[in-house]
């Protein structure tokens, strides 16, 4: 594989190594690993599936980074012994794997472009574009396109393109050699969140979807039409920062904050119980709401920008779908709270893993909570163990 050749390969980043990841059997068929490491944790899923059945959760891990993610990434005998701690921990198979790429590794950018007469080769028509937006050798770059299919204007085509540094890939990936991986597939983000929303959906229509994808230090909007991905934007709202503002309003200790939060809610929920009642009661949810709505409202601000942007490439169909995921879905009334605030249904999933039964739950009783965080390695492990990929 000649990592230089920008565009060489169609997809290059989610299928330049392989398309086969997983292990074949008439009985059950285990997939890779899926493997994402973020800011604080490096966090591992794989999934199995016997027959037609649904893919049931095989086995996971969220190993702390206990440092920086950049420092982590530069020593390959600590990442060795965190991922073969992660893989100890817990029933999974083999070393196959599909690696999401880190992501300050990476950026996406979206382009128009046109496809000459009886040119057939998109992949060129992407290259001579980006050629004027990159700087240097274009051999020095990782892309790989994605096709925003339908959505054409006259002769005119939109696609999304992710871009990376050609060292810092390779770098990557024989870091994952040496920590004793296959790496099958190499994927961005955005790609593994669009795969979950379709598996959550279980639907295979046009219908735009919209993914939140809440993290401690930052929450990333993933906008999906159909089987297409449109955009992935990163928005400076997390879990962390609305802590804070809480300390800052209450003068109070992070961790009380927190487990206010966790424990009361930002929005009643509607259930009527006696610990419920007793909070409404109080006024709580009311000033936890008041607190955090200007907070909320920055993220509220992009997710309606995500709205028209939907709307003006699908030709007027608006999004249907709005799922919530990470740490702030865990927030009892936070789904309401963003449904209020933009006037479109949220559907919260705290834990991307409640999709998926366990395979031997007996095994599993003593497994850890739900991981928000999980999401883009619940993604990656569903590559190759759906039909669609």
């Amino acid at each position: 594989m000649q990592w230089g050749e920008a565009l060489a390969v169609r997809n290059f980043l989610s299928n330049a190594l392989s398309a086969t990841s997983f292990r074949r059997s008439s009985a059950v068929q285990v997939g890779p690993i899926g493997l994402d490491v973020a800011l604080e944790a490096v966090h591992l899923v794989q999934l199995e599936r016997s027959g037609e059945n649904a893919p049931v959760v095989r086995a996971r891990a969220s190993v702390d980074i206990g440092g920086s993610r950049r420092e982590l990434l530069e020593q390959p005998q600590r990442f060795r012994s965190l991922v073969r701690k992660a893989l100890d921990s817990d029933r999974f198979y083999g070393n196959k794997a599909v690696l999401a790429m880190p992501s300050g590794m990476f950026r996406t950018v979206s382009i128009n472009y046109q496809v000459a007469g009886g040119e057939k080769n998109e992949a060129a028509a992407i290259v001579r574009i980006m050629k004027d937006r990159l700087d240097g050798d274009l051999g020095n770059y990782v892309l790989d396109y994605m096709p925003v299919r339908g959505r054409s204007k006259s002769d005119e085509r939109l696609a999304l393109v992710a871009v990376s540094e050609r060292e810092p890939v390779v770098n990557y990936l024989e870091l994952a050699r040496k920590a004793g991986l296959d790496v099958s597939a190499l994927e961005i983000g955005p790609l593994a969140i669009s795969r979950l929303a379709r598996a959550m959906s279980g639907e295979s229509d046009s219908a735009n979807t919209l993914v939140i994808n809440s993290g401690r230090r930052a929450s990333y909007l993933t906008l999906i039409s159909g089987n297409d991905l449109l955009f992935d934007q990163e928005v400076a709202v997390g879990e962390q920062s609305l802590i804070q503002h809480i300390c800052e309003t209450l003068d109070m200790p992070e961790e009380t904050a927190r487990q206010l939060v966790v424990r009361t809610g930002v929005q009643s929920t509607g259930n009527s119980d006696v610990v419920s009642d007793a909070i409404d009661e109080s006024g709580l949810f009311n000033t936890l709401s008041e607190i955090l709505k200007p907070q909320f409202l920055k993220l509220v601000e992009e997710i309606k920008r995500a709205f028209l942007y939907a709307a003006s490439e699908t030709r007027g169909r608006g999004v249907t779908r709005v799922y919530l995921l990470g740490s702030i879905a865990r927030w009892p009334g936070s789904d309401q709270l963003l449904s209020s605030l933009t006037g479109s249904e949220v559907s919260k999933i705290p834990d991307p893993l409640s999709l998926f039964p366990a395979s031997d739950k007996a095994a599993r009783a003593d497994a850890s909570g739900s991981a928000p965080e999980i999401a883009v390695a619940t993604g990656l492990a569903l590559r190759g163990i759906t039909d669609r990929g």
